[in-house]
C-alpha cells in the first residue's frame, strides 16, 4: 500500500506546495467568516458555491484598508521566508496544461 503524501518528509513528496500569497491568506481568514448558507429563491435553504464564496471575498480584498492589506502582505513574506527555509531549493516551475 502507497504512503500518504502527507506522512511523508518534505524532501520525499512529489510536490512542493508553492507558498501561500497575500490573496491566499486573505482568502483563507476570510472564508472562515463567510457564511455560506444563503436562501434560494424558493425560499429553500442552500449554500453558496466557492466561485459566488471568492468573489465576495474579492470585493472584501478590493475595499481593504491599506492598513491591514499591508499585515497581510507582510504575513505572506513571513510565509515565503519560511518556505524558502524549509524548501531551500524550491523554484516555482508551472507546468503547462498540454504537458501534464
Amino acid at each position: 500500500m502507497p504512503a500518504d503524501r502527507a506522512s511523508l518528509p518534505p524532501e520525499s513528496s512529489s510536490k512542493i506546495p508553492r507558498p501561500p500569497n497575500a490573496w491566499i491568506l486573505f482568502r483563507s481568514d476570510m472564508s472562515r467568516r463567510v457564511d455560506p448558507n444563503i436562501v434560494d429563491s424558493t425560499g429553500r435553504p442552500t449554500r453558496k458555491t466557492q466561485a459566488a464564496v471568492s468573489k465576495e471575498i474579492s470585493e472584501m480584498w478590493k475595499n481593504l484598508d491599506a492598513q491591514t492589506r499591508a499585515e497581510y502582505e507582510r504575513r505572506a513574506d513571513a510565509k515565503k521566508a519560511e518556505h524558502s527555509i524549509q524548501y531551500p531549493n524550491y523554484r516555482f516551475a508551472p507546468v503547462k496544461k498540454e504537458d501534464r
